[in-house]
């Protein structure tokens, strides 16, 4: 009896918290947030009582730092995970080949392909070649890491890092890169039941798949707004316009527009940077080089300092960002040609305001005394009027005039101006 009421528990626990599996998307670039999202979502499923977890993989590649974070919570699921590159055209590519290797069960989606993991430049470029051999035998450690713990081919694991090779569905099911080709979840579902899956520092588990109630991981909202903005281009861009625009508000307070424009597009960059892996060297000089130009205006440094803060805006942005080895193409020079405007745009503003400052003084004594005028009423009781920039003045002068006498403005008192007489061949 007691044997039996033993297994009936045993049935209830087994059917309450291994009644779900949990699948979550990869579905673009692999970054900060992405691992983020992934590492979250792989931690809470034991929690949440799920029996395993699917990445549904569909993406060019990513960052190698993300990667490597998505990997180690992988090797650390308490909850099988399986990899499965769907739907129908979609491929694993570059890290993502890593992510797929690093799962419990590799599988895959008819019309899918897999590989072309070789490291290349931030860039897009190919890499100088002592650097490229370093990369590559620290990648090719990393997938044998992965690959030789679950018993799949060493050699064709790293034949996508050394010459970067693609494989199709089949191919890879050939080659025993996966376990699984499936048409779609509940396909995969039923094929992994009753599947003994070797898993990296824990005992082999049998799954008990079949049957499960299948519930999507989505991203938070706030996730979500991350993501389309954490990639060191969008994010290095955005800060770069911040600084113009607050820059831009400093040397002419009361334009409001890039005041606010600027507020908001650091507060952005700030935003994506507290997940992406910032070298806040780079943030110092970016702020150092629009010191340098505010510095320019201030001081008149001949054009000393507009050089300056060209380079080290410039500099900051090639620094803005640890550059990594399989990290999306474009970046690097996306940052540095934006850091480039930017200091352009830095170098016109301090320039337009510094001769705005050169400018003669045009307004009150430092516009009129000097110049000449026509007196253009004088009164009996000594009043008079004197025209001049388009206007009438008060006027005093301490020699009697009559109309139309010329004068020359020797100074201002409150709002009269003060003059004096002028020969008529000397007159306007």
């Amino acid at each position: 009896m007691a044997a039996l009421l033993l297994s009936l528990a045993g049935s209830v626990r087994a059917a309450s918290p291994g009644g779900t599996a949990l699948v979550a998307d990869i579905d673009a670039d692999i970054n900060p947030v992405t691992a983020q999202f992934l590492t979250r979502t792989i931690g809470e499923a034991a929690a949440q009582g799920a029996a395993l977890v699917v990445l549904r993989i569909n993406t060019p590649g990513g960052r190698l730092d993300s990667t490597r974070e998505i990997t180690k919570a992988i090797l650390g699921s308490k909850v099988p995970v399986v990899g499965y590159v769907s739907p129908p055209g979609a491929q694993a590519a570059s890290a993502g080949f890593l992510v797929l290797m690093a799962c419990d069960v590799a599988a895959m989606a008819p019309g899918t392909n897999t590989g072309a993991a070789s490291p290349v430049g931030s860039g897009g470029e190919d890499l100088p070649k002592t650097i490229k051999k370093k990369v590559s035998e620290d990648a090719a450690a990393l997938v044998r890491s992965l690959t030789a713990p679950r018993g799949r081919p060493v050699d064709a694991a790293v034949a996508t890092i050394t010459e970067a090779t693609s494989y199709s569905e089949t191919e890879a099911k050939e080659k025993g890169l996966v376990e699984v080709i499936a048409r779609d979840v509940p396909d995969l579902l039923k094929q992994l039941d009753g599947r003994t899956v070797k898993r990296v520092g824990r005992p082999d588990e049998v799954l008990r798949s079949a049957g499960l109630t299948v519930r999507e991981e989505r991203m938070k909202p706030l996730e979500r707004a991350l993501g389309v903005i954490a990639s060191p281009m969008v994010a290095g861009i955005l800060f770069l316009i911040g600084v113009v625009g607050l820059y831009s508000e400093f040397q002419s307070p009361g334009a409001i527009l890039p005041g606010v424009l600027g507020s908001i597009c650091l507060l952005l960059a700030f935003f994506a940077m507290s997940v992406l892996p910032t070298n806040w060297v780079g943030i110092g000089l970016v702020l150092l080089g629009a010191l340098f130009f505010f510095l320019e205006v201030k001081l008149t440094g001949h054009g000393l300092f507009a050089i300056g803060g060209a380079v080290s805006i410039i500099l900051g942005a090639a620094l803005l960002f640890h550059r990594d080895n399989l990290a999306p193409p474009r970046e690097f020079w996306g940052v540095v040609a934006g850091a480039a405007t930017a200091a352009v745009i830095l170098a016109v503003l301090s320039f337009k305001a510094l001769s705005v400052q050169n400018l003669p003084d045009r307004a009150w004594t430092g516009a009129l005394v000097g110049q000449l005028a026509t007196v253009h009423h004088a009164g009996s009781s000594g009043a008079l009027k004197v025209f001049v920039e388009g206007a009438l003045w008060e006027a005093r002068c301490a020699t009697p005039l009559n109309d139309g006498d010329p004068v020359e403005i020797t100074g201002m008192d409150g709002l009269v101006v003060l003059v004096k007489p002028k020969p008529r061949s000397e007159k306007r």
